[in-house]
């Protein structure tokens, strides 16, 4: 049976069928983002550690400023909490197929009203 499966996979491989995209995960990623206040843009590092089978650490460097995060789910979505210098937030990692094996994200800090937004793809 797995060997028909295999051979089902390696087939439609061939003729060109698509296989879905699936987010990294675990891994360091290049971060652009944009909070809601005009001239927002920024870019930085995110940091993922996987550190139990649906709990995660992330840690990300923006403008020199650290954000940390704990995230609960696998790695397609991720819901997480961060913090910094006594501010904290809560964001949503999404796996985007456009950015083969990255994240689209929405996020906001505690209080906000207003969305920032980021694209998280691997860090070449």
């Amino acid at each position: 049976m797995k060997s028909k499966l295999l051979g089902l996979a390696m087939l439609g491989l061939a003729m060109g069928a698509s296989v879905p995209a699936m987010a990294g995960g675990p891994g360091v990623y290049t971060v652009k983002g944009h909070n809601s206040e005009p001239d927002s843009d920024y870019t930085g590092t995110l940091t993922i550690v996987q550190t139990s089978k649906d709990t995660f650490k992330l840690t990300w460097n923006i403008a020199g400023d650290r954000y940390d995060g704990f995230a609960i789910g696998d790695e397609r979505v991720l819901a997480a909490s961060f913090s910094s210098k006594g501010a904290s937030g809560t964001a949503l990692l999404v796996e985007d197929d456009e950015t083969k094996g990255g994240y689209k994200s929405i996020w906001a800090f505690k209080g906000e009203t207003q969305l920032g937004v980021e694209l998280i793809t691997p860090k070449k």
